[in-house]
C-alpha cells in the first residue's frame, strides 16, 4: 500500500534503511574487484554523522553479512542494529539480499548459519516480530530468479525495497509496481557504499519515538519510500568516491604520473565486462597506483585538480551537490578536449605537430568521460536483465546487430551498401545503423566534425565516449559490425571487446593506399597502415569483398577462418539495358565513368586513357556521374569533350548507365568495384584496370577487358570493344549473365552467415587487451 503523509511538517520520522560502512570490506562487485578496492570504506562514525546531518531520526548500517560496523555506534539511543543478509533458496543457486532490522548479535549468528535457506530466515524474523525487507528485489545477486522464486518471495516478505538510491528509476520501478499490485509495503534506502549519499534516500513514517515504534508503522503499511534515486552518473561518482577513500593519497609535492593508455584500456575492458559480477576471482593486475593516477587525471580533466581526495568527498557530501551537474561538467570537458585533440591531429597531418602527441591528446580528451562508460554499461546490463533480454533470440526473436559507420552522409561504396542493408534487411537479424551522421538509425552525439584531410567535402564526426557507450548498451546489441577505423568505428570496436560482444569488421577501402596517394607523405601512410592493422586484427570475423582484399588482409596477418567472403549484389530490376535512351547523353559514342572524382580513383588515368582514345576516334565523349575534389582540374583538362552530371541516384542513375556505350574504370585501389556490377547489369562493356576488386568481377575478353594501369593500354582496349561489335556483344552478354547471378539477396545471406559464425564463436577475447592497446 502507498502511504501519503497527512501530518504537518516535522511530524514524521525518517530513516535511511540501507547503507554501508567500512565493515563491508570484502569486495563483491566487479568494479571493486577490478582494482582491489573494498566494498565500502566509510567509517561507521561518519555514516552516523552524515545521516543525522541529513535529517534522519534514527540510524542503522546494513553491511553485507556483518554487524561489526553498526555495533561500533550502537551505544547511541537512536541507533539500531541491522545487516544485509545474503540468503539462498535451499539447494539452489538463486540468492537474494534481505535487510534484517533491529536484530541482536544472537539473531545475526543464527541468520548467518541459516543463510543457505531464505525461507527459514524469513520465518525466523517473522516469529520474533522483527522486520525484514527484500532489498533491490530485481537485482540479480547470483542465478536469475524465476517467476516461481519471485512469487515465493512475495509470500515470505511483506516489505520490499522499492526505492534504492543506487539504482535508476527504471530499475526500481518493477519492484514498486509489483508491491503496489499486491498491496504490499515499500521502503527506501540509499544503498550508499561511498559515504556521499547517505540520507538522500530514506523511508518516512508518522512520527515515532523509538525504532520499535518506527517499524510498527512500517509493518502496518504507514511508510513511504522517499528521496533521490540512482543514475549512471551517480554510480560512477560512487566508484570515484570509493577510490578516493580507499587509495592512499599521493605524497605532498609529488607529481602524479600520467595514466598509461594501455593499462587504462585494460581496466576499462574489465570494468565494462565485469562491473556487475558478484562472484569470481579477484583481479589485481591493475595496481592501486594505476587507479590513483587515473583518479588524479580525472580530477584535472574535469577542472577539479585543485582539490585532493578528501576535498572530493567533501564536495560530494555538500547539501547542494548534484550528480547530474558534475556529469554535465565532465561531458563538457570531454567535448572541449575532443575538439582540441581533433585540431591537433589535423595539424599533425599537415606536418605542423607531432603524430604521437596528437594521439596522446585524443586519449587525454577521453579521461573526463572514462568513469561514465562502465556506469552506463552497468545500468544497461541491469535493464537488460530486468527485461529478460538475454537469450531472447533462442525464443525466435532475431539477434540485434549495430553496424557502426563513419561519414555515411557522403556517397560512396559503404553508404550505398548500407542503404541496401537497411532496405532489404539481413535474414534472421535486426539491424540498426549507428553513427554521427543524420541519416542513421541511432545517432551518436558528435563533439567535433572535421573535413577529412586531402578530401574536400567529406565530413566525419567525432562521437563522445558517453554517447557511444549509451547507444551500444541501450540498444542491447548482440553483435557489433564496424566498417572502417574512423572515430565511431574505433570507439565501437574498443567497446565491443570490452563488453564481450562479437566483433565483425568489413573491409571496404584501401585506406593506406589512399593516404599515400592523397598526402604524398609516407609517414602518414605508415601510421594509417598501422591503424588499419590494429583495427581489423581485433575483429572476430573479417568480411572481405574480393581476393585482392584477402591478400591485403593476409599481409597484416589476418588469414584463415576469420576471413569470410562478402561481395556485393546488384539490383537487376533497377539496372537494366532496356532503360536505354538514345537522346539522354551527349556525344555520338558515350564513355561513362561513375563514382568519386578523386586521385585515388585514378581519374588522372581516366583522362589520359580517354584523350588518347579520342585522338583516334573523335566521336567519343566522356560522361562523369559523380563528384569530388578533382572535378575542377579534370574539367579543365577534358574541356568540351566531357560532361559532368554530378551525383545521380535511383532511376536517373540507372538510365545514365543504360544510355552509355562503354564503361571505363581506372581505379587500382578499389576493394570491390560496385559500379562495375551496375554497368554490367546495364548492358555496358567494361574496361578496367587489372588490380584489386575488378579481378573478381571481370574475366578478360570473356566478361570485359582488364588492362594494366596504363593510359595507352586502357585506350586501346576501349577502342577495341567499341570497334568490334561481335566482341562487344559477347562480353556484354556474359557480363550481364554474371551480374544477374550476383543478387543482393545472396549478399545478405552471406552477411547473415558471417553474423552467425561470429555469434557461434562469441567474442574470442584472445589477446583482447593487447588488441585494445594496439588499437589505442
Amino acid at each position: 500500500m502507498e502511504w501519503i503523509p497527512s501530518t504537518p511538517d516535522g511530524q514524521v520520522s525518517r530513516v535511511d534503511l540501507h547503507c554501508h560502512s567500512a565493515a563491508s570490506e570484502v569486495s563483491r562487485l566487479g568494479v571493486q574487484r577490478a582494482v582491489g578496492l573494498p566494498e565500502c570504506a566509510t567509517p561507521p562514525e561518519e555514516v552516523y554523522e552524515l545521516a543525522k546531518r541529513r535529517g534522519m531520526d534514527f540510524v542503522t548500517i546494513t553491511d553485507h553479512d556483518t554487524i561489526d560496523g553498526v555495533l561500533s555506534i550502537a551505544d547511541r539511543a537512536d541507533v539500531f542494529v541491522s545487516e544485509e543478509l545474503t540468503a539462498r533458496f535451499r539447494g539452489e543457486r538463486q540468492a537474494v539480499h534481505v535487510l534484517c532490522f533491529e536484530i541482536t548479535g544472537a539473531d545475526h549468528e543464527w541468520l548467518q548459519r541459516s543463510a543457505h535457506d531464505v525461507e527459514a530466515c524469513a520465518e525466523y524474523m517473522h516469529e520474533r516480530g522483527l522486520t525484514a525487507a527484500l532489498a533491490h528485489p530485481y537485482y540479480q545477486v547470483a542465478a536469475p530468479l524465476t517467476a516461481r522464486h519471485r512469487r515465493r518471495l512475495a509470500e515470505l516478505f511483506d516489505v520490499w525495497e522499492v526505492r534504492n538510491g543506487a539504482r535508476a528509476p527504471e530499475l526500481n520501478r518493477p519492484a514498486a509496481t509489483y508491491v503496489a499490485t499486491r498491496d504490499g509495503i515499500g521502503i527506501a534506502g540509499s544503498d550508499d557504499h561511498a559515504g556521499t549519499d547517505i540520507g538522500r534516500t530514506f523511508t518516512e513514517t508518522p512520527a515515532a519515538a523509538t525504532p520499535a515504534e518506527f517499524f510498527a508503522h512500517v509493518r502496518a503499511g504507514r511508510a513511504g519510500a522517499c528521496g533521490a534515486q540512482g543514475s549512471a552518473a551517480k554510480w560512477a561518482h560512487a566508484a570515484i568516491a570509493l577510490a578516493a577513500r580507499s587509495l592512499a593519497p599521493r605524497a605532498r609535492g609529488q607529481d602524479a604520473a600520467r595514466p598509461d593508455p594501455a593499462r587504462v584500456l585494460a581496466l576499462m575492458k574489465r570494468l565494462l565486462g565485469e562491473a556487475d559480477a558478484r562472484e569470481g576471482a579477484t583481479q589485481l593486475d591493475f595496481e592501486p597506483a594505476d587507479a590513483r593516477c587515473l583518479l588524479r587525471a580525472w580530477l584535472v580533466a574535469v577542472g577539479l585538480g585543485e582539490i585532493d581526495e578528501a576535498g572530493l568527498i567533501a564536495l560530494m557530501q555538500e547539501d547542494g551537490f548534484s550528480h547530474a551537474a558534475l556529469y554535465r561538467r565532465a561531458c563538457r570537458a570531454h567535448e572541449r578536449g575532443l575538439r582540441a585533440a581533433v585540431e591537433a591531429a589535423l595539424a599533425a597531418v599537415d606536418g605542423d605537430a607531432d603524430l604521437p602527441a596528437a594521439a596522446q591528446g585524443l586519449f587525454d580528451a577521453s579521461l573526463a568521460a572514462i568513469p561514465y562508460a562502465p556506469a552506463a554499461a552497468f545500468l544497461a546490463s541491469e535493464r537488460q536483465k530486468i527485461a529478460a533480454i538475454p537469450g531472447r533470440h533462442d525464443d525466435g526473436e532475431p539477434a540485434r546487430v549495430a553496424i557502426v559507420a563513419d561519414g555515411i552522409g557522403a556517397t560512396h561504396g559503404v553508404s550505398r551498401t548500407l542503404e541496401e542493408i537497411r532496405e532489404r534487411g539481413v535474414p534472421g537479424f535486426e539491424i540498426e545503423v549507428v553513427g554521427t551522421d543524420a541519416d542513421v538509425d541511432r545517432r551518436l552525439s558528435s563533439a567535433a566534425e572535421f573535413e577529412v584531410p586531402f578530401y574536400p567535402g567529406l565530413q566525419i564526426g567525432v562521437p563522445t565516449l558517453p554517447s557511444t557507450v549509451q547507444a551500444l548498451t541501450d540498444g542491447h546489441f548482440d553483435l557489433i559490425h564496424v566498417c572502417a577505423p574512423g572515430p565511431a568505428g574505433v570507439t565501437a570496436a574498443l567497446l565491443a571487446r570490452a563488453l564481450r560482444r562479437p566483433l565483425v569488421g568489413s573491409y571496404h577501402t584501401e585506406l593506406a593506399a589512399y593516404t599515400s596517394l592523397r598526402s604524398g607523405d609516407e609517414r602518414l601512410a605508415t601510421a594509417m597502415a598501422m591503424t588499419v592493422a590494429a583495427f581489423y586484427s581485433a575483429c572476430d570475423v573479417l568480411l572481405s569483398p574480393s581476393a585482392a582484399s584477402d591478400a591485403m588482409l593476409a599481409s597484416i596477418g589476418i588469414t584463415g577462418e576469420r576471413v569470410m567472403r562478402w561481395d556485393r549484389g546488384v539490383d537487376t530490376a533497377r539496372f537494366d539495358p532496356s532503360l536505354r535512351d538514345e537522346d539522354l547523353l551527349p556525344g555520338e559514342v558515350t564513355v561513362l565513368y561513375c563514382g568519386r572524382i578523386t586521385r585515388e580513383k585514378g581519374v588522372g588515368l581516366l583522362a589520359d586513357a580517354f584523350l588518347r582514345a579520342r585522338e583516334r576516334d573523335a566521336r567519343l565523349h566522356l560522361v562523369l556521374a559523380g563528384d569530388g575534389p578533382e572535378r575542377g582540374r579534370l574539367a579543365a583538362r577534358l574541356g568540351e569533350h566531357a560532361t559532368f552530371l554530378g551525383w545521380q541516384h535511383g532511376a536517373d542513375l540507372a538510365r545514365v548507365y543504360a544510355s552509355a556505350d562503354a564503361f571505363l574504370f581506372p581505379s587500382a585501389t578499389d576493394t570491390f568495384g560496385q559500379v562495375i556490377l551496375e554497368a554490367q547489369a546495364s548492358g555496358l562493356p567494361v574496361v578496367a584496370v587489372a588490380e584489386g576488386g575488378p579481378l573478381s568481377l571481370i574475366e578478360d575478353r570473356v566478361s570485359g577487358r582488364l588492362c594494366p594501369a596504363d593510359g595507352r593500354a586502357l585506350s586501346e582496349a576501349l577502342l577495341e570493344v567499341l570497334g568490334a561489335p561481335l566482341l562487344r556483344e559477347r562480353i556484354t552478354a556474359a557480363a550481364l549473365r554474371a551480374a544477374r547471378a550476383r543478387t543482393w539477396e545472396a549478399t545478405m545471406e552471406l552477411l547473415a552467415d558471417a553474423y552467425r559464425r561470429a555469434l557461434a564463436g562469441g567474442a574470442s577475447g584472445d589477446g583482447s587487451e593487447d588488441d585494445a592497446a594496439r588499437a589505442a
